[in-house]
């Protein structure tokens, strides 16, 4: 219980610092106390889901399993009953707890068939799920304490300071970058409760004086657009996450909220999740970019024979650390594919620029090869994201019986017809990067915390 001992001693040098949620309110000192009192109901389970309707509760019951030393399980309802049905399939947890009914409750699941792995992990996160199976990542109590401690010492929050959470804490990023990190702080902490939107959310950013916010870049530009005058230019602390960023965008985002500090954010679920930040002096500068690794990270970009890549030279990222995950939950064969020798192969296509600076180019299995052409559907989306009527976009690639691969565009924004959407892609766009099929579409499909569901 080393990490429930760190998150205790932390948060008893603020006590009376707040965490809200709706018209509610707890102490530090009260989340304490009742995490050491409920976490006597957890004895004897090994791992316990958390499916809770508030986030308040949510995070009462993870610091509970901390006190208690059991695995928790984030679930979140926002994804839905099928969602978290495959989850628990996969995990098989001994307990839930929820808040269902208004209190907490622990559901014992009589039929659970939990293998307790050989390192106890702290908390089993499950990837997204946007595409296949979700696997469960084993993020040990070392994991953790080093990825908030190195959070911590870079990401310029104080105490003065109140965040606003609006993604569950199912999301590595957010219990661990935010929640946590928020926690260790000693800032006060504010649940954003629902569906995202971004009118919402700035309406709450004025009248609780929010002045830390993270999201993705789809999310911050949402709120970018619909920001009217100078009510939510207090925003001191802004980090960008979760997906790839186009400099462009960054700078749509620094010009809605002036007096920010941007910090442009790398990570997965895997690494605990951050691995690299762009600090704010270098963000108008290299917007595109998410900067250097944390203090406890390695990193090195191979080629796919294995080589060291030259600078500007795209290749596959791998991480080392004490962030670094023990494995996927029950789950050997997936875990050889990722973790070598200490290393975790991220998936992810980089690069690191002349100046040092990581830059992400996209996921290595989004990637398109069309006529021996490796096509990278980030940039066509950063191309197209540059007219104005483009309000979201998303490319992916399929195969033609005739033609073999080709590109498949998905959009939405203020057109006409489909000619205007072609003639912008003929304007902003490579000729082998022009799609085949374009699909005008009213929405495009995203998870709850606003990635794009690439399927």
């Amino acid at each position: 219980m080393e990490l429930w001992n760190y998150l205790k001693n932390k948060m008893q040098m603020n006590l009376q610092q707040e965490i809200c949620e709706n018209d509610a309110s707890v102490t530090f000192e009260e989340m304490i106390v009742f995490a050491e009192g409920f976490s006597k109901k957890l004895k004897g389970i090994k791992c316990c889901a958390i499916l809770c309707k508030s986030e308040m509760a949510a995070s009462m019951s993870l610091l509970s399993c901390f006190a208690a030393g059991v695995t928790a399980l984030p679930l979140s309802q926002r994804y839905g009953e099928l969602h978290c049905n495959k989850i628990l399939d996969v995990i098989s947890p001994d307990a839930v707890i929820t808040d269902q009914d208004g209190d907490f409750q622990i559901i014992y699941i009589k039929d659970s068939v939990y293998k307790e792995p050989c390192v106890h992990p702290a908390l089993i996160m499950c990837t997204s799920g946007t595409t296949g199976v979700p696997k469960g990542a084993m993020l040990t109590e070392t994991n953790v304490m080093t990825n908030v401690s190195d959070i911590a010492l870079y990401f310029g929050m104080e105490k003065s300071d109140t965040i606003l959470i609006s993604r569950p804490l199912y999301h590595c990023a957010v219990l661990t970058g935010e929640f946590l990190t928020a926690l260790v702080k000693g800032v006060k902490i504010r649940f954003y409760s629902g569906t995202f939107n971004p009118v919402a959310v700035l309406k709450m950013l004025k009248t609780y004086g929010i002045t830390t916010f993270c999201g993705t870049p789809t999310l911050l530009s949402m709120m970018a657009r619909f920001k009217r005058g100078t009510d939510e230019d207090f925003l001191q602390h802004i980090c960008i996450s979760g997906e790839c960023m186009s400099k462009e965008t960054g700078l749509n985002i620094a010009e809605a909220f002036p007096n920010a500090d941007i910090y442009h954010i790398y990570g997965l679920t895997e690494a605990c999740p951050r691995v690299s930040y762009l600090p704010p002096n270098k963000f108008r500068e290299h917007a595109d970019c998410v900067g250097v690794p944390l203090r406890s990270v390695s990193l090195k970009i191979l080629s796919p024979d294995g080589f060291p890549v030259n600078a500007n030279e795209i290749g596959t990222l791998w991480v080392k650390g004490d962030n670094v995950m023990a494995g996927y939950y029950n789950n050997p064969e997936k875990t050889s594919e990722v973790l070598k020798d200490g290393w975790l192969c991220t998936g992810d296509l980089a690069l690191l620029t002349e100046e040092g600076l990581l830059k992400i180019k996209g996921r290595g299995d989004d990637m398109i090869i069309k006529a021996g052409m490796n096509i990278y559907p980030q940039e066509i989306e950063s191309a197209l994201k540059l007219d104005y009527r483009v309000k979201d976009v998303y490319v992916r690639g399929y195969t033609d019986d005739k033609f073999g691969v080709q590109i498949e565009l998905n959009i939405t924004g203020d057109f006409l017809n489909a000619s205007e959407v072609k003639d912008l892609c003929r304007i902003n766009l490579l000729a082998y990067q022009i799609p085949a099929r374009i699909n005008l579409l009213d929405e495009i499909p995203k998870n709850g915390s606003g990635k794009i569901i690439r399927r």
